[in-house]
Protein backbone atom coordinates (compact mmCIF):
# COMPACT_ATOMS: atom_id res chain seq x y z
CA UNK A 1 0.00 0.00 0.00
CA UNK A 2 2.70 2.32 0.92
CA UNK A 3 4.45 1.78 -2.01
CA UNK A 4 1.52 2.35 -4.27
CA UNK A 5 1.23 5.91 -2.22
CA UNK A 6 5.03 6.43 -2.84
CA UNK A 7 4.32 6.04 -6.48
CA UNK A 8 1.35 8.22 -6.67
CA UNK A 9 2.57 10.83 -5.34
CA UNK A 10 6.34 10.64 -7.39
CA UNK A 11 3.52 10.97 -10.74
CA UNK A 12 2.08 13.80 -9.44
CA UNK A 13 4.74 15.42 -8.98
CA UNK A 14 6.04 14.88 -11.59
CA UNK A 15 3.25 15.27 -14.14
CA UNK A 16 2.64 18.90 -12.30
CA UNK A 17 6.30 19.80 -13.15
CA UNK A 18 5.82 18.26 -17.02
CA UNK A 19 2.06 20.46 -16.92
CA UNK A 20 4.59 23.31 -16.40
CA UNK A 21 7.36 22.92 -18.24
CA UNK A 22 5.23 22.55 -20.68
CA UNK A 23 3.45 25.67 -20.44
CA UNK A 24 6.44 27.97 -20.18
CA UNK A 25 7.82 26.00 -23.50
CA UNK A 26 4.26 26.57 -25.59
CA UNK A 27 2.86 30.05 -24.27
CA UNK A 28 4.28 32.64 -26.08
CA UNK A 29 6.14 35.23 -24.55
CA UNK A 30 5.11 38.08 -23.09
CA UNK A 31 6.93 41.47 -23.37
CA UNK A 32 6.07 44.95 -22.12
CA UNK A 33 4.89 47.53 -24.71
CA UNK A 34 7.45 49.98 -26.02
CA UNK A 35 7.25 53.60 -24.78
CA UNK A 36 5.14 55.18 -26.84
CA UNK A 37 7.27 57.36 -29.43
CA UNK A 38 6.51 60.70 -29.76
CA UNK A 39 6.47 60.90 -33.44
CA UNK A 40 3.33 58.07 -33.68
CA UNK A 41 1.73 61.48 -31.43
CA UNK A 42 2.15 63.34 -34.52
CA UNK A 43 1.42 60.69 -37.15
CA UNK A 44 -2.45 59.44 -35.08
CA UNK A 45 -3.20 63.25 -34.93
CA UNK A 46 -3.33 63.58 -38.44
CA UNK A 47 -4.69 59.90 -39.42
CA UNK A 48 -7.37 60.23 -37.40
CA UNK A 49 -8.74 62.20 -40.15
CA UNK A 50 -6.86 61.20 -43.13
CA UNK A 51 -5.48 58.49 -44.61
CA UNK A 52 -1.39 59.19 -45.20
CA UNK A 53 0.56 61.61 -42.54
CA UNK A 54 4.07 62.87 -44.15
CA UNK A 55 6.50 64.21 -41.64
CA UNK A 56 6.93 68.33 -41.61
CA UNK A 57 11.04 66.96 -42.48
CA UNK A 58 10.05 65.78 -46.07
CA UNK A 59 6.97 67.19 -46.67
CA UNK A 60 8.49 67.86 -50.12
CA UNK A 61 9.02 64.16 -50.75
CA UNK A 62 5.75 63.90 -52.73
CA UNK A 63 3.79 66.08 -55.20
CA UNK A 64 0.67 66.86 -53.99
CA UNK A 65 -0.79 64.88 -56.65
CA UNK A 66 0.76 61.96 -56.06
CA UNK A 67 -0.58 62.59 -52.25
CA UNK A 68 -4.17 62.94 -53.28
CA UNK A 69 -4.28 59.75 -55.28
CA UNK A 70 -2.27 57.73 -52.46
CA UNK A 71 -5.47 58.98 -49.75
CA UNK A 72 -7.74 58.45 -52.48
CA UNK A 73 -6.52 54.71 -53.10
CA UNK A 74 -6.09 54.44 -49.35
CA UNK A 75 -9.57 55.43 -48.26
CA UNK A 76 -11.44 53.62 -50.89
CA UNK A 77 -9.44 50.13 -49.83
CA UNK A 78 -11.25 47.74 -47.49
CA UNK A 79 -9.30 46.88 -45.31
CA UNK A 80 -8.09 50.31 -45.45
CA UNK A 81 -4.90 51.75 -45.73
CA UNK A 82 -3.12 53.93 -43.69
CA UNK A 83 0.42 55.57 -44.94
CA UNK A 84 3.07 57.05 -42.69
CA UNK A 85 5.90 58.69 -44.36
CA UNK A 86 8.65 59.89 -42.70
CA UNK A 87 12.50 59.41 -42.60
CA UNK A 88 14.21 56.46 -40.69
CA UNK A 89 15.36 56.94 -37.39
CA UNK A 90 17.79 55.03 -34.92
CA UNK A 91 16.58 57.72 -32.57
CA UNK A 92 13.33 57.23 -32.80
CA UNK A 93 12.01 55.44 -29.48
CA UNK A 94 11.46 52.06 -30.61
CA UNK A 95 12.74 48.76 -32.01
CA UNK A 96 10.95 48.11 -34.91
CA UNK A 97 8.69 49.53 -37.55
CA UNK A 98 5.55 47.30 -36.20
CA UNK A 99 5.79 48.81 -33.02
CA UNK A 100 5.23 52.37 -34.01
CA UNK A 101 2.69 51.46 -36.42
CA UNK A 102 0.52 49.33 -34.17
CA UNK A 103 1.44 52.37 -31.49
CA UNK A 104 -0.21 54.96 -34.30
CA UNK A 105 -3.27 52.21 -35.10
CA UNK A 106 -3.80 52.09 -31.23
CA UNK A 107 -4.40 55.89 -31.15
CA UNK A 108 -6.02 56.63 -34.41
CA UNK A 109 -8.77 53.59 -33.07
CA UNK A 110 -8.93 52.89 -36.84
CA UNK A 111 -8.37 49.22 -38.53
CA UNK A 112 -6.40 48.60 -41.45
CA UNK A 113 -3.50 48.09 -43.33
CA UNK A 114 -0.10 50.80 -42.02
CA UNK A 115 2.58 51.01 -44.09
CA UNK A 116 5.55 52.71 -43.49
CA UNK A 117 7.33 54.89 -45.92
CA UNK A 118 11.15 56.20 -45.77
CA UNK A 119 12.82 57.24 -48.80
CA UNK A 120 15.81 55.38 -49.87
CA UNK A 121 14.35 52.52 -47.18
CA UNK A 122 12.94 49.62 -46.94
CA UNK A 123 8.49 50.21 -47.36
CA UNK A 124 7.40 48.24 -44.22
CA UNK A 125 3.78 47.36 -43.43
CA UNK A 126 1.51 45.43 -40.83
CA UNK A 127 -1.99 44.72 -39.84
CA UNK A 128 -3.48 46.59 -37.23
CA UNK A 129 -6.72 45.77 -35.54
CA UNK A 130 -7.84 43.26 -37.89
CA UNK A 131 -7.15 39.26 -38.34
CA UNK A 132 -6.92 38.71 -41.98
CA UNK A 133 -5.14 36.86 -44.76
CA UNK A 134 -1.35 37.24 -45.08
CA UNK A 135 -0.75 40.04 -46.78
CA UNK A 136 3.17 42.26 -46.62
CA UNK A 137 4.41 45.24 -48.25
CA UNK A 138 8.24 45.14 -47.94
CA UNK A 139 11.30 46.00 -49.51
CA UNK A 140 13.00 49.58 -51.33
CA UNK A 141 12.44 50.32 -54.98
CA UNK A 142 14.87 48.81 -57.75
CA UNK A 143 17.02 51.27 -58.81
CA UNK A 144 17.05 54.91 -57.46
CA UNK A 145 14.07 56.00 -55.39
CA UNK A 146 11.44 58.64 -57.06
CA UNK A 147 8.32 59.86 -56.07
CA UNK A 148 6.57 59.01 -58.76
CA UNK A 149 7.49 55.46 -58.78
CA UNK A 150 7.17 55.39 -55.40
CA UNK A 151 3.61 56.45 -55.61
CA UNK A 152 2.98 53.76 -58.50
CA UNK A 153 4.28 50.67 -56.69
CA UNK A 154 2.24 52.24 -53.64
CA UNK A 155 -1.04 52.26 -55.13
CA UNK A 156 -0.57 48.65 -57.21
CA UNK A 157 0.10 47.54 -53.33
CA UNK A 158 -3.24 49.13 -52.20
CA UNK A 159 -5.16 47.63 -55.23
CA UNK A 160 -3.76 44.00 -53.88
CA UNK A 161 -5.07 44.63 -50.90
CA UNK A 162 -8.04 45.70 -51.60
CA UNK A 163 -10.79 42.74 -51.29
CA UNK A 164 -8.62 40.81 -48.24
CA UNK A 165 -10.61 38.52 -46.18
CA UNK A 166 -10.60 40.34 -42.54
CA UNK A 167 -12.11 40.55 -39.30
CA UNK A 168 -12.11 43.15 -37.04
CA UNK A 169 -9.84 42.07 -33.60
CA UNK A 170 -5.97 41.11 -33.61
CA UNK A 171 -5.83 37.48 -32.65
CA UNK A 172 -3.79 37.22 -29.46
CA UNK A 173 -3.28 33.73 -28.98
CA UNK A 174 -0.36 31.54 -29.43
CA UNK A 175 0.04 30.87 -33.40
CA UNK A 176 1.73 27.72 -32.97
CA UNK A 177 -0.96 25.98 -31.02
CA UNK A 178 -3.70 28.00 -32.87
CA UNK A 179 -5.18 29.72 -29.79
CA UNK A 180 -5.16 30.18 -25.67
CA UNK A 181 -7.23 27.30 -25.28
CA UNK A 182 -5.14 24.56 -27.39
CA UNK A 183 -2.31 25.99 -25.48
CA UNK A 184 -3.47 25.27 -22.13
CA UNK A 185 -4.53 21.74 -23.51
CA UNK A 186 -1.59 21.13 -25.03
CA UNK A 187 0.45 21.89 -21.58
CA UNK A 188 -1.48 19.47 -19.68
CA UNK A 189 -1.44 16.49 -22.38
CA UNK A 190 2.02 17.21 -22.52
CA UNK A 191 2.92 17.68 -19.14
CA UNK A 192 0.36 14.40 -18.25
CA UNK A 193 2.48 12.34 -20.54
CA UNK A 194 5.56 13.86 -19.41
CA UNK A 195 4.84 12.97 -15.83
CA UNK A 196 3.38 9.77 -16.02
CA UNK A 197 6.43 8.71 -17.95
CA UNK A 198 8.98 10.16 -15.27
CA UNK A 199 6.41 8.68 -12.13
CA UNK A 200 7.07 5.04 -13.43
CA UNK A 201 10.67 5.86 -14.08
CA UNK A 202 10.92 6.80 -10.32
CA UNK A 203 8.81 4.20 -9.05
CA UNK A 204 11.01 1.62 -10.42
CA UNK A 205 14.00 2.82 -9.66
CA UNK A 206 12.54 3.19 -5.95
CA UNK A 207 11.27 -0.44 -5.76
CA UNK A 208 14.95 -1.48 -7.35
CA UNK A 209 16.36 0.68 -4.41
CA UNK A 210 14.44 -0.88 -1.68
CA UNK A 211 14.89 -4.46 -3.37
CA UNK A 212 18.65 -3.72 -2.87
CA UNK A 213 18.58 -3.00 0.13
CA UNK A 214 16.36 -5.51 1.75
CA UNK A 215 18.77 -7.81 0.08
CA UNK A 216 21.67 -6.55 1.74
Amino acid sequence: MRRRLVGLLITLVCAAAGGAVAWWLAAPTVTPDPPLAERARAAAAVLADTHVYVDPSVEDLFTEQELGRLDAAAAASDPQVFLVVWPNSRQAGYDSPADVLHQIGALTDRPGLYIEVSPDDDVYSTDVGITAEYFSVYGALDGAWTSAAETARLLEEIAENDGREYTLGEDTGSDYWGGAGETIAAGLVIGGFSGIGAGLLGLVGWALARRRKAAA
